[in-house]
């Protein structure tokens, strides 16, 4: 079996890990961006909550309706510092599953380039011995002639 034909079945697993690989990026990505919107959301949110406590409170509230708000809008700081810690993990997890992908690739890559010079060189043994075959064809031929 040729050089070629043995790393063949090699560079197919190489492709496959950095495919999964680049599957697995995408997943990473997918979830990072989806943690960011979900914060967006809690910014967004907690920002109306304070503007409707300033709106209320030119108009007046009483102690217990600010202590409410206050119990609220801590509670919502907590999630946004909890979302923006699950965001900031997400995104450690996103960058390297990014390097193991591109190892993955430049790997492959690699033994792409390895089976390429391997089926070059085949190419060029086989090139060889048809070569040398149609040599020992004509000489056979010409010594038959001269006989």
């Amino acid at each position: 079996m040729s050089s070629y034909k043995r790393m063949q079945p090699v560079a197919e697993a190489a492709q496959q890990q950095a495919d999964a690989a680049a599957k697995s990026v995408a997943e990473c990505n997918r979830i990072v961006m989806a943690m960011r919107l979900q914060l967006d959301e809690l910014l967004g949110y907690r920002d109306d909550y304070a503007n409707g406590l300033r709106q209320k409170g030119h108009k007046g509230v009483n102690a217990s309706q600010m202590k409410d708000y206050s119990v609220f809008l801590e509670r919502l700081n907590k999630a946004i510092g909890q979302q923006q810690e699950n965001l900031d993990n997400a995104g450690a997890r996103f960058a390297a599953s990014k390097r193991v992908w591109i190892e993955k690739q430049q790997r492959a890559k690699a033994i792409d380039s390895v089976v390429s010079r391997y089926q070059q060189a085949d190419r060029r043994e086989q090139s060889r011995r048809e070569q040398q075959e149609g040599d020992e064809h004509a000489r056979r031929l010409t010594c038959r002639q001269e006989s």
